[in-house]
């Protein structure tokens, strides 16, 4: 029953890539907006009762949780949009490298050390990346190399994002937690996309359709569904399972819209995926550092 779950929930927040193909025309910065928007009303329903605990927080965590905030609005944007401009294949394999950036931070920030496993995975994740962006850098025209550069940074701030709210959570109910990041995420991004005209207005239903369903399913289905799974199975293998969403983005992406990966990012992405799995997957029970959740 475990497995069937966590398979609905990758599954779920496979959709992401795709619900924001659906989405287009409709600017990047409003399907981010609208996203996290969305998803803060629902978790602040479903959080009543926690919420609270975030007026007990001490100033220097009410920080954090304001840092860790602006952090997650910078991921959707950038990373939003950088599926208008390179391959789906290209842009979820680029941003599955977070858990790179995120061993990084923890080793400068945290203290933390890097085991040879990890710098071994480091290093392959790089080599997928470098041949990804070098067949990009080679295509006609450069936006497919802008779209790599703006999943790449999706992937830094999706590391600090989690960098900060793994100290948070042990004096934070997770609930309130996403709650409360993804409020501050909501009015970032509403404000951002107010001071740059964005249209709000002129776009078919199924486009308005599109970004609310970018919270409801890869949001708050998925990453419900896998939080879950991961209390009850060893959290390296939600991580290493996570790795099947690139591939089932590519999939439905290819399915519902006809978009063939070009060849150079499909061997990257493999090669980025591999790196990952041998760098960032533990083959005991001990938690991976990375955490599950490779997006809220």
């Amino acid at each position: 029953m475990t497995g069937i779950i966590l398979a609905i929930g990758i599954l779920a927040v496979s959709t992401s890539a795709p619900i924001v193909h659906w989405a287009e025309p409709a600017p990047p910065l409003l399907v981010a907006a609208v996203r996290t928007t969305l998803a803060a009303l629902v978790l602040l329903a479903v959080s009543a009762r926690d919420l609270g605990s975030i007026l007990r927080l001490s100033p220097r965590e009410k920080i954090a949780v304001a840092i860790s905030g602006l952090l997650l609005a910078a991921h959707f944007a950038v990373w939003i949009a950088s599926l208008y401009y390179t391959s789906t294949a290209a842009s979820v394999a680029l941003v599955a490298t977070q858990p790179v950036f995120a061993g990084l931070f923890a080793w400068i920030f945290l203290g933390e050390g890097i085991a040879r496993r990890e710098a071994v995975g480091i290093a392959i994740a790089g080599v997928g990346c470098a041949f990804l962006a070098g067949g990009d850098f080679l295509a006609p025209g450069k936006g497919a190399l802008l779209g790599d550069g703006l999943a790449l940074a999706g992937a830094v701030t999706a590391a600090g994002y989690f960098t900060v709210g793994r100290r948070l959570r042990t004096s934070l109910p997770l609930g309130a937690y996403l709650a409360a990041v993804n409020l501050i995420a909501a009015v970032i991004l509403v404000t951002a996309a107010a001071l740059a005209d964005t249209p709000v207005r002129g776009f078919a239903r199924d486009d308005y359709l599109a970004m609310a369903m970018s919270a409801l399913v890869p949001s708050l289905v998925g990453h419900s569904l896998l939080n879950w799974t991961v209390r009850r199975i060893p959290v390296h293998l939600v991580g290493l399972a996570i790795l099947g969403e690139p591939i089932g983005a590519s999939a439905l992406t290819w399915l519902f819209f006809h978009e063939v990966p070009p060849s150079h990012a499909v061997v990257g992405g493999l090669v980025i995926l591999v790196g990952i799995a041998l760098g960032f997957t533990r083959l005991g029970n001990s938690p991976a550092r990375s955490g599950v959740e490779s997006e809220p």
